[in-house]
């Protein structure tokens, strides 16, 4: 429990802010800062117009998954480091000249420090291009990097004017008869958002580094990562609230409230979500799996804890399927214990063939495809006496379904060249079509 006895209250903050920047060195310094910030960013939008205009094969970035080439890497690089540099320039210059002048530079002072620490972003953002791929560093840095960026300079800022402990201390509201401090808010919502940047950040590296240098199967390792990335943000949140130092008997009592909202408003939420841990615990479904959906072939792409994201390989659309799903309808899997996958073609020849050849003929065509495995091999079967042909059978195996069909495609087309060269007949139905036309008798 947070004494506020001698801590400012907001609208005291507020007030010395404003009195802050009521003064008049402050507002000189602070239109300085901003024209030489508009000046940098001017000149730097001129000279890679310039740069592009001159040099465009160079200066034509693809934002992709793979890395830039050193060509183009050099032009990021100089894209990066303008900006800050040229600021930096025109920041020192007005430093001198307010120092020639005696006149108040505290803030320009301050402005330099910020920009020393802008320069070193942008530095080690121009490191991480030269390392991982444009998409990565891009993702990374409007979700962790640059927030981060952005709580440092307001807290420079803010600690222009205000002490940050006394201001952290300041509570705003109460809640449940207690006190409620800024220090407190902030900790619980950028803890926790920073927190589980960072989990899918390891996540993203350990996965890298394990696919590289393990023999574990790919879907085996994401549904290991994910368990393991709900672990790990769970004990964040846990750590965040222990920290802030809000008690646990609160805690019980809310989630004693909302159990009863939760049997009967959220029933369907809370069965996905156990459905989707016993998926990632049985191993049943993994990430990579072939299965068929309504009767379309899927990929399973996304495995979470409430939904499963898939493939439909038919037309590339993406389909969210409820965990629930998986356990209250029956769903077949390609890639269960393995890849394989067997094919069957059927097929009939006319009565004045040999069988015996027709076998020898299917089996020579299956094993002429680089697609169909050898192991296990193409078996060929005489299958029955129909009404009009002798009906055989063509079995083989591949290790991808997503190939069954333009293989399939294939070996029909052999099969039907094959049995043309060896004068075998596929016989079709036949009907004899019988015109009987009524005479009138006369009279």
């Amino acid at each position: 429990m947070l004494d506020n006895e001698g801590l400012p209250t907001l609208s005291e903050i507020l007030i010395r802010q404003r009195l802050f920047f009521s003064r008049s060195d402050v507002q000189h310094q602070s239109a300085i800062i901003l024209l030489c910030l508009m000046v940098s960013w001017l000149l730097s939008n001129l000279l890679w117009r310039w740069l592009h205009h001159r040099f465009p094969q160079s200066t034509t970035f693809a934002w992709g998954d793979s890395r830039l080439p050193v060509r183009q890497y050099g032009a990021v690089l100089l894209q990066t480091l303008d900006f800050p540099i040229i600021s930096l320039v025109s920041l020192n210059i007005f430093d001198q000249i307010f120092r020639y002048q005696d006149w108040t530079r505290g803030l320009i002072g301050v402005a330099l420090q910020l920009m020393r620490v802008y320069l070193g972003y942008r530095f080690f953002l121009a490191t991480l291009y030269s390392i991982f791929s444009p998409k990565k560093v891009r993702n990374y840095q409007s979700r962790l990097l640059t927030p981060l960026l952005i709580l440092f300079i307001l807290r420079t800022i803010i600690g222009l004017y205000n002490d940050i402990e006394q201001l952290a201390k300041t509570s705003p509201f109460n809640l449940f008869n207690s006190p409620v401090s800024i220090g407190s808010i902030f900790w619980l919502i950028a803890g926790i958002y920073f927190w589980t940047v960072i989990v899918f950040l390891l996540e993203d590296i350990w996965f890298t580094i394990f696919r590289a240098k393990t023999q574990v199967e790919l879907g085996t390792m994401e549904a290991t990562l994910i368990l393991l990335r709900y672990f790990l943000i769970a004990l964040g949140i846990v750590i965040v609230l222990g920290y802030i130092g809000v008690d646990g008997k609160a805690i019980a009592a809310i989630t004693g409230g909302l159990s009863i909202g939760i049997g009967f408003g959220l029933q369907q939420v809370v069965s996905n979500f156990v459905c989707g841990i016993l998926l990632l615990f049985e191993g049943a479904l993994k990430p990579g799996d072939m299965i068929s959906v309504e009767g379309d072939t899927c990929q399973v792409k996304k495995l979470g804890v409430r939904a499963t994201r898939v493939l439909k390989l038919i037309d590339n659309s993406e389909k969210i399927i409820p965990n629930q799903t998986f356990f209250t309808s029956n769903v077949t899997t390609y890639t269960g214990s393995d890849h394989l996958v067997n094919c069957s073609i059927k097929i009939g020849v006319g009565y004045d063939s040999s069988a015996q050849q027709v076998i020898e003929l299917l089996l020579e065509t299956a094993q002429q495809h680089v697609c169909v495995l050898k192991e296990p091999e193409p078996l060929a079967f005489f299958l029955d006496f129909g009404d009009s042909s002798l009906n055989f059978e063509l079995k083989f195996w591949l290790n991808d379904i997503n190939i069954k069909k333009r293989v399939t495609s294939d070996l029909n087309c052999l099969i039907l060249e094959c049995f043309n060269n060896h004068n075998i007949e596929i016989p079709f139905p036949q009907q004899d079509l019988h015109i009987r036309t009524k005479t009138t008798l006369p009279g």
